[in-house]
């Protein structure tokens, strides 16, 4: 056994919308997958790993790094599967790390945030939702929360082919690879990112994930 405090993370705790539609274990395959992705690229204070049925959490030292590993969870997924994102500023208490058992402020805060996203379902006008922030930390920026929505809403109304192309330039690909791996011309791609507006999408992502 052991105990261990850390003030001022981020807790992010991941759900997956609808996931007792489908193959499960293709479900966990895919998470399993998706994670992987994300921690290479947002490697975090503990890892983003599937915990119980259809969650996930990881730990990160900012809320910019958690946000980030939101996105690129959720363009990992999109879009056979999307998730629900609760971010929770605050402290986090590793009660047993072998048994992977914590507690604290951040995983409050997160569980609360998430079980808003999941309550808006039900609201007119926010069925977009997907991502919420609850920070309780020093440093916590109010208006954060409201805009990780505006991102939820651009990711809404994408088309598959948009989505890929998205995928691609938040990963850091130029035109042409993302054509390549997307399977159509350099010119077509460039048309999806002019079209959808995908540049200036990206741009507030990349923004966001460099919050404190």
């Amino acid at each position: 056994m052991e105990e261990m405090k850390a003030t001022g993370r981020v807790a992010l705790l991941v759900d997956v919308v609808s996931s007792r539609i489908g193959d499960r274990r293709a479900l966990h395959r895919s998470l399993l997958a998706a994670a992987e992705v994300t921690n290479a690229r947002w490697p975090g204070e503990q890892a983003l790993h599937p915990t119980v049925a259809d969650e996930m959490q990881g730990v990160y030292p900012t809320l910019g790094a958690a946000l980030g590993a939101a996105f690129t969870l959720r363009l990992s997924l999109l879009p056979g599967r999307d998730v629900r994102c609760g971010l929770g500023g605050g402290e986090v208490t590793v009660i047993d790390r072998e048994r992977d058992i914590q507690d604290g402020a951040g995983w409050w805060l997160a569980r609360e945030a998430v079980d808003w996203v999941a309550a808006q379902a039900h609201r007119k006008g926010f069925a977009s939702a997907r991502t919420a922030i609850r920070d309780g930390r020093p440093e916590a920026i109010p208006q954060a929360d409201a805009l990780v929505r505006l991102v939820d809403s651009r990711l809404a109304q994408l088309s598959e082919a948009a989505l890929g192309t998205l995928a691609g330039l938040w990963a850091g690909l130029d035109n042409a690879a993302i054509a390549q791996r997307e399977g159509i011309t350099a010119s077509a791609n460039s048309q999806r990112v002019l079209g959808n507006d995908l540049r200036p999408l990206v741009e507030a992502m990349a923004a966001l994930s460099t919050l404190p």
